[in-house]
């Protein structure tokens, strides 16, 4: 695996997957089967929404999946820093393959090649 299929298969793999999944948990659970009082205000939420609103719903958990994924991959590239985070870190990939230090940039690359086809 190279960075590049890296960043590409979290794009897929964790925010398609996971919007994919929200789309569906919210517009096939009803609120009679929710029984997490936290589940039940997101889908009385949900409900209050307009067509429009709901894919712009459904954009925002798309780009906040985005953003988090982007903001792990910065720590590991040494590119965004977290406290007591002073030695950095390097992914390896198998035995030896180096894989951080544009994890972020490839995976912003592929954010806008897939925003793109939205």
């Amino acid at each position: 695996m190279t960075p590049e299929d890296l960043a590409a298969s979290l794009m897929r793999d964790i925010v398609d997957e996971n919007v994919a999944a929200y789309r569906e948990l919210f517009t096939h659970t009803s609120l009679s089967d929710a029984t997490d009082p936290y589940w039940q205000q997101a889908l009385t939420l949900f409900a209050s929404l307009s067509e429009q609103q709901r894919a712009v719903f459904f954009e925002v958990i798309r780009q906040v999946s985005v953003d988090t994924v982007s903001n792990v991959l910065g720590v590991f590239d040494g590119v965004n820093m977290i406290k007591g985070g002073d030695a950095g870190f390097t992914v390896i990939y198998g035995r030896d393959q180096k894989m951080n230090g544009d994890l972020q940039s490839l995976f912003l690359v592929e954010d806008e090649k897939t925003g793109r086809a939205r």
